[in-house]
């Protein structure tokens, strides 16, 4: 038998489908997570749903996971202390951002302005500079680098961001830093601007490449988690992720960028409100998903 296994972890309950492809029978299970190691939730959801359908979970083919792993770790503050590399001179681009605020003047006063990602304490000066269409207007000064590691080092962080400016147009300084970076901070996960969000605008590549780094760690440690788990107990069956657009992704493509996870889990629902809607003939569908 072919069966595939759909499985959405979410703050309080884990809940999995299991269909037959060929027979088109399904089962249904729905779990406690465990925040501590969401992973466990999973796999007490898997042998739970496999005994319901009197099946060994050897013969799941694929599994597609959604996951709000990454969404919960920046809504709750519990990520990584994250080190920002910039340009000589953009020190603050995260603190500056667009400099817009909401009701005039007295957004000024009234707004809460949100904490970034990566504090300024914890972000540090390159001398470097590419020209906006990927030219070499000043070299990179490697000592410079290696000076910014050890103020990284010293204020012990557990993720860095490199986001250069115009590093869209050519991410070749970039790339050298984290050479440097993987030598003087050895175990650190790096994160490059222009691999995240390759775009022109400096903010937004900066922030994204941020939460990138500051989730990478807790995503990385479930997925690896997770898929240790299900090699043991699954064999050869496929892994995939569900991505923030609701496409697919590898385990070790989303360890590698767990900012496309960000709402993993409510993409799923659309996704899946919309293939319910086409196949029932329904031009306008309103869903609703609650956690």
């Amino acid at each position: 038998m072919s069966y595939v296994l759909g499985c959405d972890v979410g703050g309080t309950f884990t809940d999995l489908l299991l269909i037959n492809e060929k027979t088109g029978e399904t089962f249904r299970a729905k779990t406690p997570s465990t925040p501590a190691d969401q992973s466990i939730g999973v796999m007490n959801g898997i042998t739970r749903i496999c005994s319901d359908a009197g099946i060994k979970a050897t013969e799941v083919n694929e599994l597609m996971h959604g996951t709000t792993v990454a969404t919960n770790a920046i809504l709750e503050g519990k990520g990584a202390k994250v080190g920002l590399i910039v340009t000589d001179g953009y020190r603050q681009v995260l603190q500056i951002g667009r400099s817009f605020v909401p009701g005039g003047l007295a957004g000024w006063i009234i707004w809460p302005k949100p904490e970034p990602l990566a504090s300024l304490e914890n972000t540090v000066e390159v001398k470097e500079r590419m020209g906006a269409r990927g030219d070499v207007v000043r070299k990179l000064d490697k000592e410079s680098v290696i000076e910014a590691c050890k103020v990284l080092k010293r204020q012990k962080v557990e993720a860095v961001t490199v986001s250069l400016m115009n590093s869209f147009a050519n991410g070749a300084h970039e790339k050298q830093i984290r050479k440097i970076v993987e030598k003087e901070l050895p175990g650190i996960p790096v994160s490059l601007s222009h691999e995240v969000l390759p775009e022109m605008y400096e903010y937004e590549r900066a922030l994204t490449a941020v939460a990138n780094s500051y989730v990478r760690p807790t995503v990385g440690r479930y997925l690896g988690n997770l898929e240790k788990a299900l090699k043991k107990k699954t064999g050869d069956c496929k892994y995939k992720v569900l991505r923030s657009d609701g496409g697919l992704m590898a385990f070790g493509n989303a360890s590698d960028q767990p900012v496309s996870l960000m709402m993993s889990g409510p993409a799923g629902g659309v996704a899946g409100a919309l293939w319910v809607a086409r196949q029932s003939g329904f031009k306008n569908l309103l869903t609703f998903d609650m956690g």
